[in-house]
């Protein structure tokens, strides 16, 4: 929400009816407006342990998925589903980003094809790519660079960056590491 709408939501949060009870929801705490927060009660959830949420997919939807795939849905089940629609192209993401230094630069960017046309899903894309990286910095030290670049990334799109430039950006400097 923007600051505009919850000024709007304060009065209604202020002189509820008393048949109402308001839910909302946020994945970001600090987006809310302290004068929205002080008249809430924060309820956090905790997420599905990662066993848990591999057996209801398997049972409840019939869904197969590999532990980094697993480890990219933070415990949701709406996002083990959305990932999974994409599967192939996670799989891709993972071999391109698990031996990017064996790549020259142009191979990289013709297989990092996904990642630039997928601007709604960028922040699980990234997030991904982190994983696959965490996994390659056990072996290396030279992996913290690249994450910081993913992360880097991150701040810039939040920040409003060009989309486009920010991947380039990022996809640069870890090739060159």
């Amino acid at each position: 929400m923007t600051k505009e709408s919850q000024n709007c939501l304060l009065k209604t949060l202020e002189e509820p009816p008393r048949f109402i009870t308001i839910i909302m929801t946020g994945s970001n705490e600090s987006m809310f407006l302290n004068t929205i927060k002080s008249r809430c009660i924060k309820v956090t959830f905790r997420e599905i342990e990662d066993n848990l949420l591999k057996r209801y997919l398997e049972s409840k939807y019939n869904l197969k998925i590999d532990e980094n795939i697993l480890k990219a849905c933070s415990g949701s089940i709406e996002k083990a589903i959305r990932v999974n629609e994409n599967k192939e192209q996670y799989e891709e993401i993972y071999k391109l980003f698990s031996n990017v230094e064996n790549y020259k630069l142009l191979d990289v960017l013709n297989k990092a094809q996904f990642i630039y046309k997928n601007k709604e899903d960028i922040y699980d894309i990234l997030d991904y790519i982190n994983i696959v990286l965490l996994d390659k910095l056990i072996k290396s030290p030279k992996y913290i660079r690249y994450i910081e670049a993913v992360e880097q990334t991150k701040k810039n799109l939040r920040a409003n960056s060009n989309y486009d430039m920010s991947i380039d950006n990022m996809i640069f400097k870890i090739w060159e590491e």
